[in-house]
């Protein structure tokens, strides 16, 4: 816990969690203007994507990879026997993976924004991408809890 690199390694995995977040919440909520204008847009004819079965679609699609990133996310186990450096190597892809799951759960304000132009839900949405960065932040203690937990 005293150890000089294994702070530096923590602080290193802490600012790619918080630049992981931005990133990510900039990529959908550009992909979400940029949808937003195509099914606006009038055209001679409508897209495939604003009828009920495309949107069904982008759903499940949302879904599946969700469910694709928790499965991969619960087979990131620690192992005693491994180096330190490759626990935190795991470690901070276990974080990707759940900082990927977390910002999936905004999605649907961000649609709802996009779709209905509802400002309320980018408003949630913007409140509450920080307050989970918050709260899912790493820290040293969360990393021997996650250690110790096999």
């Amino acid at each position: 816990m005293n150890n000089p690199d294994f702070h530096r390694a923590i602080g290193r995995i802490r600012r790619r969690h918080w630049l992981h977040y931005a990133v990510q919440s900039l990529l959908m909520g550009g992909l979400v203007l940029a949808m937003r204008r195509a099914l606006t847009a009038t055209g001679p004819e409508p897209l495939p994507l604003s009828s009920g079965p495309g949107l069904a679609l982008l759903a499940g699609g949302a879904l599946l990879a969700g469910l694709g990133l928790l499965w991969l996310r619960r087979r990131m186990v620690p192992n005693l026997r491994r180096r330190a450096e490759e626990n935190l190597r795991v470690y901070q892809s276990r974080m990707v993976l759940q900082n990927s799951l977390l910002l999936l759960s905004g999605l649907p304000l961000l649609l709802a924004y996009g779709l209905v132009g509802s400002l309320p839900a980018l408003l949630a949405y913007m409140v509450l991408m920080p307050v989970l960065a918050r709260l899912s932040a790493p820290s040293a203690e969360a990393y021997q809890r996650w250690l110790l937990s096999r």
